[in-house]
């Protein structure tokens, strides 16, 4: 992984400066969205991933408190560096032969996520008087909302102003694992021939996107008819002469997004295919070329459509031609028709046009862009050429 990227902890610092800075009617923030809790801490747990472990954050504009699994705390402070800032429920057995700080550092654990919850929130928020909540379990905004003498507010539009423009340290993140998918797609290009396994292109992609340091959230290698399986995973399938083969692909590292789109062709596709592939080219070429601050997301949704349409797809259809992203495949703003926000420097976004037909098959081609003050700066450059 480059060692140019932000540590995730100072990143985290960073973004609740902006958070607080955005949102000054409030004194802390109480989330159990894993994605918010990376947002705000820079930690992200592999229990997010892997069972039902429930975890909470509190912050406020000076410290923030983890509640966690017993089983995750050594993790979290491998990120965190500050043992107090855990706060744990349940048990688990680690030893512990060092001088590192350990558990032992840490607040005592509690039995059940909602007390320890109650007991971080205690401590953080005494002199806290409006508090914004982000909590979708029950239980915990229960317990929450037992406290006497604050006053709770909702905090998902205070969330969404927050991370719709970046900021550089997230930006250099989105930069590096798009960077990362497009080599991996550029890797399993070479791959494509007669006889090759959507499997084995598929697991290409994935080492590639491993071994610099990211994790793959959707790999689709679909050929032949399958090309019109949206969001279909690989199969045991051998591709032939004359098939289209879609990717579409997504990582993160650090919990930041990738996601871009190629299509490609095993030998001479035929006439339709490369005259229909022409008309979706054309269209996010065009969405590419509008890319500016200013100019509206349904705009920029309109004009590709008209000129998709223009082509041999006159009644081509559909809901959005893009949108943004960043801690989430799909963010605000889509890129559709009932869109009217303005596009800001800083903002990235996927645009694409896909074009999905069963029985015949399907073709797409996606990137991701850097909004700037000038236009926009291309994230993801695999060549775009129906080969």
């Amino acid at each position: 992984m480059s060692t140019s990227l932000l540590d995730p902890s100072e990143l985290g610092k960073q973004c609740r400066d902006r958070f607080f800075a955005q949102n000054p009617d409030l004194d802390a923030v109480i989330t159990d969205d894993p994605v918010h809790i990376g947002y705000l801490s820079g930690y992200r747990s592999i229990l997010h991933d892997g069972g039902p472990y429930p975890q909470a954050l509190i912050a406020t504009r000076e410290r923030i408190a983890l509640v966690t699994g017993a089983s995750d705390a050594a993790a979290a402070l491998e990120v965190l560096s500050d043992p107090e800032a855990i706060w744990r429920y349940g048990t688990f057995f680690v030893c512990n032969s060092g001088n590192l700080p350990s558990c032992h550092d840490m607040p005592a654990a509690n039995r059940t996520v909602s007390e320890a919850l109650k007991a971080a929130t205690t401590v953080l928020t005494n002199r806290s008087r409006r508090i914004g909540l982000d909590l979708s379990q029950t239980d915990l905004r229960r317990t929450i909302e037992a406290i006497p003498g604050v006053t709770l507010v909702s905090a998902a539009d205070a969330f969404s102003r927050s991370r719709a423009v970046k900021l550089p340290g997230e930006l250099e993140l989105l930069r590096y694992v798009s960077h990362l998918t497009d080599k991996a797609v550029e890797r399993a290009a070479g791959l494509i021939q007669p006889g090759a396994n959507e499997l084995e292109i598929a697991a290409e992609i994935t080492q590639i996107i491993t071994l610099g340091g990211g994790i793959c959230r959707f790999v689709v290698v679909t050929s032949g008819e399958r090309s019109s399986r949206v969001d279909a995973y690989a199969r045991n399938r051998l591709l032939q002469d004359g098939d289209l083969v879609r990717l579409d692909i997504g990582a993160t590292v650090n919990g930041y997004y990738s996601d871009m789109a190629r299509t490609y062709a095993v030998g001479n596709p035929g006439a339709l295919a490369r005259d229909r592939y022409d008309a979706l080219l054309r269209g996010e070429t065009h969405e590419l070329e509008l890319i500016r601050p200013g100019i509206s997301a349904c705009t920029v949704f309109e004009a590709a459509m008209k000129e998709v349409r223009s082509g041999v797809l006159p009644n081509y259809q559909r809901n959005h031609c893009g949108h943004g992203i960043g801690l989430e495949a799909h963010e605000f703003p889509v890129i559709g028709p009932n869109s009217e926000t303005p596009l800001e420097s800083g903002m990235v976004l996927c645009v694409e046009t896909p074009y999905y037909e069963i029985g015949w098959g399907g073709m797409m081609v996606e990137d991701t862009v850097i909004v700037t003050d000038t236009g926009y700066e291309l994230l993801t450059n695999a060549s775009r050429k129906l080969y």
